[in-house]
């Protein structure tokens, strides 16, 4: 992943995202689509924690890659549509249970 500033309210697919973690590139080869959900920390308010709505399209299954398009719940009411600094970073639920990638920071501005 990696684009800030990032347009708060804007609702645009985002560029295919690489899910990575410590170990390297994490292959999303078997998982669903509906198995993946972002999740963002509001730095500058506890790490409060909202998980975005949004749906993911897995386009590169064995290099970890997926697109991201968020809900209009995320860029009204969700992080997405509020200026802030957030870590935010997409989790895998898998069988044995959910499976945290490699955050980022991300500053979501208001532009006239």
């Amino acid at each position: 992943m990696g684009f800030s500033p990032f347009p708060a309210g804007d609702g645009s697919p985002w560029p295919p995202q690489s899910f990575t973690t410590d170990s390297g590139i994490y292959s999303l080869v078997g998982v669903a689509n509906n198995a993946i959900a972002m999740h963002m920390q509001d730095e500058n308010n506890n790490n409060l924690l909202y998980v975005c709505t949004g749906a993911w399209n897995i386009t590169d299954a064995p290099n970890g890659k997926a697109t991201f398009t968020p809900s209009v719940a995320d860029v009204t009411t969700g992080y997405l549509g509020k200026p802030g600094l957030y870590r935010i970073y997409p989790v895998v639920t898998l069988s044995t249970g959910p499976k945290s990638m490699d955050s980022q920071t991300i500053q979501v501005v208001s532009l006239p």
